[in-house]
């Protein structure tokens, strides 16, 4: 898990390799020094860091190296890490595991989900690895590289910066006293003083445009806190707080919501009618919005509004799945799973007249006809005869069954039966995503029906 660095080329020049291209403080390859190595693919010290800040330190050195600026040297880079995984906060910096001579502050709260523990050698922090509670770990960080004595502090240490004298409102005295060349976005390493200079020599307000000029808070978003409180207190007055509501798109300043509660509402019937209701700034709306509000104009009057084949997605319109090639994927639906020998012979056939490449089984239990020309698509439909199985649409995709009572001397109840019921009744629904469903017919789940 991680980052492995891809050093296929550098070999094939026999650059000498170890975990990366080894290179020395100047970021040179000890192999070549006209050569020069930085980022994930460059070894230093043994180290391969993974971390985007550690590239522009590394950047840095050998920038100034190469336009003769004076010889920087690399020394390495302490680092932090925070797990960007939805619902799992996770933090950690430093040497964190501790060792001979540290001393360790552990809090665990196992109820509340909440894990720290803090690495102490020579009253100096020296690791941090927090989990469940995240919200000190850029502080800690500073703390760690900054190589202060913390023993003044060492008894409230534990419990965060909030907690150490007076840091102000809601953190924003903090955000404030902060140096500019600390870390702010760790992602994609932007410090504050970068921030501030982006506010002030281009006249930013509003943490879009900052995210577009420094791409701090661009990524994971963990820091979008700090720097909307950087941007308050630079901006003054003139800061512009980010809207409570999220529009559709830059053609209005409608939200999902908005949309849906004015088709309902006003018995909205066709796109011009909510364009005009709703103030869009574009007569037409565009390639984000028309999907949205043909979806909602169709869900919430399905007999009366009229579905725009223009509003649906490029894949729904050709009936097929768009690759990366530029050619499509052709899945015809198989009811339940369910196939017969002549509808085997048809694909089989379509295949070879139309030279399609590949043909897998998928895990939805249907066949799946990989490399289709664009211009073969409606023969190779026309060929197998079979309806389309909706694989490109947001709709019902499939219905997964085991064989049930009706085959499997395990079996409790008709699966396959329920599984081909399912798929009429709900193959043709128009929904906001794709939908997938399984039927097992005993508690051994062949069909795996349960998450």
């Amino acid at each position: 898990v991680g980052i492995r660095p891809n050093t296929a080329l550098a070999e094939s020049m026999r650059l000498y390799c170890n975990r990366g291209i080894v290179v020395n403080d100047t970021m040179q390859t000890v192999t070549d020094a006209r050569i020069y190595s930085v980022g994930e693919c460059a070894a230093h010290r043994g180290i391969a860091y993974g971390l985007v800040a550690p590239l522009f330190e590394q950047a840095k050195v050998a920038a100034n190296h190469l336009a003769q600026f004076g010889i920087g040297r690399y020394m390495g880079s302490l680092t932090s890490t925070k797990l960007k995984v939805t619902g799992i906060d996770l933090f950690s910096a430093g040497e964190f595991m501790g060792g001979e001579g540290c001393e360790e502050i552990v809090m665990s709260d196992p109820f509340g989900g909440v894990y720290k523990k803090l690495v102490i050698k020579d009253d100096k922090l020296i690791g941090a690895c927090l989990y469940g509670d995240t919200v000190d770990g850029s502080w800690y960080f500073k703390l760690l590289r900054d190589g202060r004595s913390v023993s003044d502090i060492r008894e409230k240490l534990m419990f965060g910066e909030s907690n150490i004298g007076d840091v102000g409102h809601e953190g924003h005295s903090s955000a404030a006293t902060m140096p500019d060349e600390a870390e702010v976005c760790g992602c994609n390493g932007v410090s504050k003083g970068t921030i501030c200079k982006a506010i002030k020599d281009k006249g930013l307000f509003t943490l879009d445009e900052v995210k577009k000029h420094t791409k701090a808070s661009a990524s994971c978003g963990s820091c979008t806190g700090l720097v909307e409180q950087i941007l308050m207190f630079t901006a003054g007055g003139d800061y512009s707080a980010a809207p409570k509501k999220k529009a559709i798109c830059g053609c209005t300043d409608a939200s999902h919501k908005d949309v849906r509660d004015a088709i309902r509402a006003q018995k909205y019937l066709t796109h011009a009618e909510v364009y005009e209701g709703l103030g869009w700034r574009t007569p037409n709306g565009c390639a984000t919005c028309r999907p949205a509000v043909n979806y909602y104009l169709i869900s919430t009057w399905p007999k009366e509004a009229k579905d725009d084949p223009q509003s649906r997605f490029v894949n729904e319109r050709s009936h097929a799945n768009i690759q990366k090639d530029g050619t499509y994927s052709v899945i015809p639906r198989m009811w339940g799973g369910h196939t017969t020998p002549d509808e085997l012979r048809r694909i089989a056939d379509a295949a070879d007249k139309y030279k399609i490449p590949t043909v897998k089984v998928t895990g939805g239990q249907r066949i799946d006809l990989l490399g289709v020309k664009k211009e073969d698509l409606a023969g190779v439909w026309k060929d197998i005869g079979m309806p389309s199985g909706f694989a490109y649409g947001k709709s019902l995709r499939t219905v997964k069954t085991c064989v049930g009572s009706e085959w499997c001397r395990f079996g409790t109840q008709d699966s396959t039966q329920m599984g081909k019921d399912l798929e009429h009744a709900l193959w043709a629904m128009y929904s906001p995503h794709k939908v997938k469903l399984a039927v097992s017919g005993c508690p051994r789940n062949c069909a795996e029906a349960g998450i």
